[in-house]
């Protein structure tokens, strides 16, 4: 665990091709504060399999920072990742505070607090854990605005799927036609579609167990048959203003779990429901709320609805942020979000994204160091865009990659 002041110097800006955010996180909220995107709860059991892309978010957010301090995984931050972001043109925050386990990082935040600093929380914290003072956006706004059930109270009721509260026994007594939604009822943060299970067969339901959330709290919702899947990302920042960052079509996996994203900036006779999403914004700011959000919308014909609203920094924010940099000097239009993982030794990993760093192919968003953590088979991960002039210039970098042996995550 540690504080960190490091001098940042790089030739590719001498070069001009820095790559900075159109707005940073200080400027959205302002000086002397403390980032931290970490999922903090006394229990994992939705992400119980996948810990360690847990710890590869808190370093997703480096390069949109601005100078602002950040607390994340000292696996998030090597030397090795450090020495890419630079290759990149990338920018991070001189301070950054570190932990290596959960004991550590509440040792942190306590030592914080001592020191009077405000927290910009992504995630809702026990209260045992961290006090109200702490936050920069109240907790209770926080834990509204990322509490699920809630969502009808923020999105009109057209643009909402139908949906109510069961408990997981009234659902096997009932019977609901399938398919159907199940949701996690209890007000515990999710992410990446964990917390979400799409049932299609009757015995899914015997399968679920107490790591789903409160069974006596499920939210049942329609399934909606899609033609396309789209996040739309808004910012509020401390003044209030309220600006719709752009779009990203989701790629998600047959669990319905998210796997990357194609983003864009481009309207696509799209404005109707970046309207709406802009007064869902407007509402969720008047509750206190600041920052970023990204609105999980399903688009059937000429009906919208959405789905999820995801009150924080989310997959694609970081690469929307850096959209128009990436355009303007890289003249590069198409950008793909991706999730790697790579299953050998770090250090054979890191000259393998240098050369398509190096290449002005990938914009390397995350790097996490798997030998920080105990235990076997432990996959490197690695989030980041590709950038091309194409889809299938990208797509052609992603399968080349592969080759490479950095594996999507599946």
């Amino acid at each position: 665990m540690g504080e960190r002041a490091l001098p940042y110097a790089s030739y590719v800006e001498q070069r001009g091709m820095a790559i900075r955010p159109s707005q940073s996180v200080q400027d959205i909220y302002g000086k002397d504060f403390v980032y931290n995107p970490k999922l903090y709860a006394r229990d994992y059991q939705h992400f119980a399999d996948d810990w360690l892309s847990l710890e590869a978010l808190t370093g997703r957010e480096l390069s949109v920072l601005g100078n602002m301090p950040i607390v994340c995984h000292e696996a998030a931050v090597t030397e090795a990742a450090l020495d890419l972001f630079q290759k990149a043109g990338l920018q991070v925050p001189s301070v950054r505070y570190t932990y290596r386990n959960d004991l550590e990082y509440i040792q942190l935040l306590h030592k914080l607090r001592k020191q009077n600093k405000k927290i910009i929380f992504q995630y809702p914290h026990p209260v045992e854990e961290v006090p109200s003072d702490q936050y920069w956006v109240e907790p209770d706004v926080l834990a509204y605005v990322s509490d699920k059930r809630n969502i009808p109270e923020l999105v009109p009721p057209e643009n909402v799927p139908d949906r109510k509260m069961m408990s997981l026994d009234q659902i096997l007594k009932e019977k609901p036609a399938l398919p159907i939604i199940l949701k996690t009822g209890d007000g515990r943060p999710t992410s990446g579609g964990c917390g979400v299970l799409l049932i299609e067969k009757e015995e899914q339901l015997y399968e679920i167990g107490e790591s789903f959330g409160d069974l006596s709290n499920i939210i049942v919702e329609e399934y909606i048959p899609y033609d396309q899947n789209f996040g739309f990302h808004y910012v509020a920042d401390k003044t209030g203003e309220i600006r719709f960052l752009g779009k990203s079509e989701q790629i998600i996996n047959e669990d319905s779990c998210f796997r990357g994203s194609w983003i864009s900036k481009d309207e696509d006779n799209m404005s109707h429901i970046i309207e709406a999403g802009y007064r869902v914004m407007k509402k969720i700011a008047e509750k206190g709320y600041v920052g970023m959000a990204g609105f999980d919308v399903l688009i059937r014909g000429d009906r919208f609805y959405f789905i999820d609203l995801n009150i924080r920094f989310n997959a694609s924010t970081s690469g929307l942020m850096l959209y128009d940099d990436l355009q303007k000097k890289e003249g590069k239009e198409i950008v793909r979000l991706c999730n790697l993982e790579w299953q050998d030794d770090f250090q054979d990993l890191v000259p393998i994204l240098e050369k398509y760093v190096m290449d002005r192919q990938f914009v390397p968003l995350s790097v996490l160091d798997a030998g920080y953590f105990e235990g076997e088979n432990r996959a490197s991960k690695v989030i980041g865009l590709v950038t091309g002039h194409s889809r299938e210039e990208v797509t052609g970098v992603l399968d080349e990659m592969d080759r490479d042996g950095l594996c999507h995550r599946e």
